[in-house]
């Protein structure tokens, strides 16, 4: 048995026109058929998948890894393992956010909040992604799987050092944030740990993808991932609205 893990946006997904291939899913189908397990593997939290085309949400992963690494549920969606931020640490991210006036959102089991008031850049940002967008609610000791920060300039370096031992993934307009040693990999690791795969592919087109390319046997960068994702693959294939997945799992099942 194989494992197949794979991204989300740019990768199953294509965010531009919010589309599926349902020519990919036919294929997923047929590696579950073929007695292989097929995993998701995204920094999406559950809350951010509600709003995907109905083949992909019909879809039964045997695994589903969301939130960065921080959340792995089974097939039927019960809790396998999660990585919660520390609240100590989550208050005194909340109290830099209120006195800096940044914008913030936060995951959790079942819920996406902003925890400061959010300006539209934010909810534009999120609305044009998932087609949903977190609804403000101040943080209260929830169990956080996943931030994202938004900062820039002055005040991402002062930021910074509140996060220097967390998991993070920085873009330029924020940090993506997790529990120390916890990212996709990191998550990866644990399931193919478990199941013995005899080889495990991991898909992706983002930076937060590199360290789980690297970790798999077989490191798959879409034809439209970044080039420090490309840099680290052993392949890459076709864009994801070129059919790059199906193309590719065709070629190799027509090999075997």
């Amino acid at each position: 048995m194989n494992g197949y893990f794979f991204d989300m946006d740019g990768t199953l997904y294509n965010n531009k026109f919010h589309e599926v291939s349902e020519k990919t899913f036919k294929m997923l189908n047929e590696l579950q058929r073929q007695g292989h397990f097929v995993a998701l593997c995204t920094s999406r939290c559950q809350t951010e998948l509600k709003n995907l085309p109905s083949c992909m949400r019909n879809f039964q992963f045997d695994c589903m890894i969301s939130d960065g690494g921080a959340l792995i549920l089974d097939k039927h969606k019960e809790v396998l393992e999660m990585n919660c931020i520390s609240k100590a640490t989550m208050k005194t991210i909340d109290s830099f956010c209120k006195e800096h006036n940044l914008v913030y959102r936060y995951s959790t089991r079942n819920g996406n909040y902003f925890g400061t008031p959010y300006s539209k850049y934010a909810h534009d940002i999120y609305f044009h992604l998932y087609l949903n967008s977190p609804i403000f609610k101040l943080y209260e000791n929830d169990d956080v799987l996943n931030l994202l920060v938004f900062c820039e300039g002055i005040d991402k370096e002062k930021f910074r050092p509140l996060i220097e031992d967390l998991g993070i993934v920085e873009f330029f307009d924020c940090f993506e944030i997790r529990a120390n040693q916890i990212d996709k990999a990191t998550a990866v690791k644990k399931i193919m740990d478990y199941h013995k795969f005899d080889t495990t592919y991991c898909f992706g087109d983002g930076t937060n993808d590199v360290d789980m390319l690297k970790m798999a046997d077989v490191g798959v960068a879409m034809g439209n991932a970044c080039d420090a994702l490309k840099e680290v693959s052993d392949v890459v294939i076709g864009k994801v609205d070129e059919d790059g997945i199906y193309n590719f799992l065709k070629e190799k099942i027509k090999a075997e």
